[in-house]
């Protein structure tokens, strides 16, 4: 009897051990995607987002996020807050110009994230790309973390994407 309960005590030990060690393993870093192809008429419309500020009328399906800068949006260094269900982001605008935007996403210390919102003219439409890479610095479960942040982030930035979409249709009709 007690040679049993010695077992399945060391083999859990061994279990949970080994997860541990599986999850430190895991990469702590992730990308997410999104694009949309438009049409060249539409291209003004789009770059209003250039300036981030203009990005809360993106996350509106979300009511639960809520951005607000505090300097200005439009320029490199604006900084400003994300508010989350899991906490308060930080927001600072690291490169601006007119194909595109690209800020840094900070939670505490722990995660780090770069989005782009890329603009790119082709020849007769122009293409709208949305992207992240990030990475999550929290010790031993950090991959853990990265791994949902990766599906959690790529499900937002389709969501944004969505909502370039119905923009530019609404501005179109109206």
């Amino acid at each position: 009897m007690t040679a049993t309960i010695f077992r399945t005590f060391l083999f859990g030990l061994v279990f949970i051990f080994g997860l541990v060690v599986m999850t430190a393993l895991l990469p702590s870093h992730y990308q997410a995607h999104a694009e949309q192809t438009i049409a060249v008429r539409d291209v003004q419309t789009v770059k209003q987002y250039l300036n981030v500020e203009n990005w809360q009328e993106l996350l509106t399906p979300q009511s639960d996020l809520q951005l607000s800068f505090l300097t200005q949006a439009q320029q490199v260094g604006g900084y400003g807050e994300l508010a989350h269900p899991w906490g308060l982001a930080e927001i600072t605008v690291l490169s601006l110009n007119e194909q595109g935007v690209t800020v840094q996403i900070r939670f505490d210390t722990e995660h780090v994230a770069h989005i782009q919102l890329a603009v790119s003219q082709q020849e007769e439409s122009v293409v709208v790309t949305l992207s992240a890479k990030g990475e999550n610095h929290a010790p031993l479960v950090g991959g853990l973390y990265a791994r949902f942040a990766a599906y959690y982030v790529e499900q937002q930035l389709k969501m944004m994407m969505n909502q370039i979409v119905s923009q530019l249709k609404l501005h179109r009709q109206g």
